[in-house]
C-alpha cells in the first residue's frame, strides 16, 4: 500500500496545485480559462511562473502552456474526488508523510535532504504535499478493487519489457505545436524541425541546436531528459523511438500530442528477465497509474473547457 501511494503522489503532485482555485480567487477579470464554470486566472499563472524567472522566453511559452493544462487537470481532479465522496481522514494523511519521511532519510540519494527541502526546490510546500497525498490515497481507494490476479498477469505478459529495468538516456528537441490552429503553422513546425535535423547530420552539437530550438523547458539542459523506463509518462511514440535507437543515434521528427521532436539515446541499460512474482505490486502501480491516466483523459473530454487566451 505504501509504496503504491508513493507512486501516485509523485504522478499527482506533477499534476495538482492544490487550492488553485476558489470562489473568492475568481474576481480576476484576466480569466484565461473557464472549466465547468470554475475560473483559471492570469493571477494563478503568475504565481507559478514566478519559479521560472531566469527561462529563456521561448521556453517559458512551453511551461506556461503546461502549467495552464495543470490548472485545468486541478479542477477536474478535484471534482471527481467530491463527487465520488472519497474520504480520507488525516490520521491516514500522516501516516503516509511519515513513512514519505522515512523513506527520504532512508535514501542513499536524498540523505542530506528533508522533505521540505525536497519540495521546496520544485516550488511546493508541506500543506500542498498533504493533500497531494490525500488525493492519492483517494484514489487509490476508487481504484482499489478493480485488479485482481488475473488482470495483473495478463497485463505483466503484455508488457513485460516495461517490469525488466532496462531504460536509456535521451534528450530531445521539441517544436510545440499546441498552440497552432492551422494546418499551414503545424507544416511549418515539421518543416523546421526538419531543417534541424539537417543541421545535426551536417555535424552541429545536438545539445547546443537544442538550446537553440527547443520549446521544451529542457532546452536549458540541451535537451537532456535523463534515464526513461519503457513505462513512464512520455507518449507511446516518443517511447517507441527512444527504445529503438541505438546510442547517439538521433530519430526522424517524431508526433506526440506536444508537437514535433527529435530524440537523441545517449546511453542505455539493459533489463533482466523478470518474473510476474517479483513485481507484482510495481505492476499494479503500472495498472493504476495507467488508469488514472485514462481518468483524466476522460474527464477532460466530459468537461465544458473555454479557453481565453
Amino acid at each position: 500500500m505504501r509504496k503504491l501511494i508513493v507512486s501516485l503522489v509523485c504522478l499527482v503532485l506533477t499534476l495538482f496545485q492544490p487550492d488553485a482555485f476558489s470562489a473568492e480567487k475568481e474576481q480576476s477579470s484576466d480569466i484565461i480559462a473557464t472549466v465547468n464554470g470554475k475560473n483559471i486566472t492570469q493571477e494563478m499563472l503568475v504565481i507559478r511562473l514566478k519559479n521560472f524567472t531566469d527561462t529563456a522566453p521561448e521556453t517559458l511559452n512551453a511551461i506556461r502552456q503546461e502549467i495552464i493544462d495543470q490548472l485545468i487537470t486541478d479542477i477536474l481532479l478535484e471534482e471527481f474526488i467530491d463527487k465520488q465522496g472519497l474520504i480520507v481522514t488525516p490520521e491516514e494523511i500522516e501516516r503516509e508523510v511519515v513513512q514519505i519521511r522515512n523513506n527520504i532519510s532512508g535514501s542513499q540519494k536524498n540523505a542530506f535532504q528533508s522533505l521540505e527541502q525536497i519540495l521546496v526546490s520544485i516550488g511546493s510546500n508541506i500543506d500542498e504535499f498533504k493533500k497531494s497525498v490525500k488525493y492519492s490515497i483517494a484514489l487509490e481507494k476508487y481504484f482499489r478493487n478493480k485488479f485482481d490476479d488475473k488482470t495483473l498477469k495478463n497485463y505483466f505478459k503484455e508488457n513485460k519489457d516495461i517490469f525488466g529495468g532496462g531504460s536509456v538516456k535521451v534528450s530531445h528537441i521539441l517544436i510545440d505545436t499546441r498552440n497552432m490552429k492551422t494546418q499551414e503553422e503545424i507544416s511549418h513546425a515539421l518543416e523546421q524541425i526538419k531543417n534541424i535535423k539537417s543541421e545535426i547530420d551536417r555535424g552541429a552539437a545536438f545539445d547546443e541546436i537544442a538550446k537553440k530550438y527547443s520549446n521544451c523547458p529542457s532546452a536549458q539542459n540541451g535537451g537532456n531528459l535523463g534515464f526513461i523506463q519503457r513505462k513512464g509518462n512520455f507518449a507511446k511514440s516518443f517511447l517507441d523511438t527512444a527504445f529503438s535507437l541505438k546510442v547517439d543515434q538521433v530519430s526522424e521528427p517524431v508526433q506526440t500530442e506536444y508537437g514535433y521532436h527529435l530524440i537523441k539515446v545517449t546511453e542505455k541499460k539493459e533489463g533482466t528477465n523478470i518474473q510476474f512474482e517479483d513485481v507484482r505490486e510495481k505492476v499494479r502501480i503500472e495498472m493504476l497509474d495507467a488508469e488514472i491516466l485514462k481518468l483524466l483523459d476522460r474527464l477532460r473530454k466530459e468537461a465544458k473547457i473555454v479557453m481565453n487566451h
